[in-house]
């Protein structure tokens, strides 16, 4: 069993998606699966040229030269993979979409039609991972999430976690003790999600729910973050 996350934010292993991902690999790690968190930024990964070469001269295979076709095994080979993003633009990261962009390889250039009216294109390979998202916003609210959640809807994931108030994972010990309860509740039901999805290929209604309870209400963000603002353009 294994599990990857692929993690889009620019802020690597400092970014919030980072404290989201790490508990949630720990438990699936708790679990007996193999786990890997990889970290875009480091990688090299050039963006598409839509010259549809793995679709023609080199079927499957990129005309680019970079890590994107080790990275692709690794997907490949992965029992779930995941993906991480903070929200940008109130989508995903430009090292993310560039990520899923380099995936053309792994479909057949032929349109197929499916039963509802829509197209698509085969997969070329006959066995793909089980997949989850996550994305965490800084914005307090949950309509920040709205435009991921509509383009990722036809998809069939194992779980989907949209975390907001994102930079109040940046607790410290001098922060507020109710705020520091609530982040390691969170953190011990990202564990627990893990866990399950290796376990039971599923993650229960229950711990879904204790994921996205709230950490710290709109207005208590709004107020704490706007102040912090206030203090950096004051200095």
């Amino acid at each position: 069993m294994k599990v990857t996350v692929f993690n889009g934010s620019p802020r690597g292993r400092k970014s919030n998606s980072h404290r989201i991902v790490s508990p949630l690999l720990e438990g699936a790690k708790e679990a007996g699966a193999q786990t890997e968190e990889v970290f875009l930024i480091e990688r090299d990964i050039r963006q598409c040229l839509g010259c549809f070469v793995c679709w023609g001269k080199t079927p499957g295979k990129c005309a680019l030269n970079d890590d994107m076709a080790e990275l692709l095994d690794l997907f490949l080979e992965s029992d779930y993979a995941g993906m991480a993003t903070p929200v940008y633009n109130m989508y995903m990261t430009g090292l993310l979409k560039n990520f899923t962009d380099r995936f053309l390889p792994l479909s057949m250039p032929h349109i197929k039609k499916n039963d509802d009216g829509s197209f698509y294109h085969e997969g070329r390979v006959k066995r793909f991972p089980r997949q989850f998202f996550i994305a965490n916003s800084g914005f307090p609210g949950a309509h920040n999430f709205d435009l991921i959640k509509a383009i990722i809807s036809y998809q069939d994931f194992v779980l989907e976690i949209y975390r907001n108030c994102g930079e109040a994972l940046q607790v410290t010990d001098d922060d507020d003790p109710r705020l520091i309860k609530k982040i390691r509740e969170f953190s011990d039901a990202l564990k627990k999600a893990g866990r399950e999805m290796a376990t039971n290929g599923r993650v229960s209604e229950e711990t879904v729910r204790d994921v996205h309870l709230e950490i710290i209400s709109d207005e208590e963000y709004m107020a704490g973050g706007n102040k912090y603002w206030d203090e950096l353009i004051d200095d």
